[in-house]
């Protein structure tokens, strides 16, 4: 009898300490961004707002950044705009959390902006104009060869 009582206490033990933390969890989906055909381009990071953002854009969207025409026809951007998070793997790390916003900007064939926005809402604080200043504003960053 004792010996059945030990194994059970033992196996409780086992089974109760294997329970999932559920302190870390929301009830948000984590979206990751599929940039498809887009090169990535810049990265930045918000540390008031705790965002996170990455650039992408076609080989126009590059030349347009790096160039002095700003009304390259053709150029695509995406700006997609993360929370971020703890990564629950690496402790003081942090990653991707909420998806908040994907923005666009897109030159048609006469070098036109025209700005969109995919996924969520514009900064209450700011205008769509100031949104594609912004986007339009990043240097790309550099890899070596």
């Amino acid at each position: 009898m004792k010996k059945l009582l030990s194994i059970l206490l033992l196996t409780s033990v086992l089974f109760g300490s294997c329970t999932k933390n559920n302190k870390h969890e929301t009830a948000k989906i984590r979206f990751m961004f599929d940039a498809g055909d887009l090169q990535f381009i810049s990265s930045s990071f918000n540390p008031d707002q705790q965002t996170m953002s990455a650039l992408y854009g076609n080989q126009q969207a590059i030349k347009l950044l790096t160039g002095s025409n700003k009304r390259l026809p053709g150029s695509a951007f995406k700006q997609v705009t993360y929370k971020v998070q703890d990564d629950p793997n690496y402790f003081g790390s942090k990653v991707n959390g909420e998806l908040l916003r994907v923005e666009t900007v897109e030159t048609d064939a006469k070098g036109n902006l025209r700005y969109h926005i995919e996924f969520g809402s514009i900064p209450s604080d700011e205008s769509q104009q100031q949104r594609m200043a912004h986007i339009l504003d990043q240097e790309p960053i550099e890899f070596p060869q």
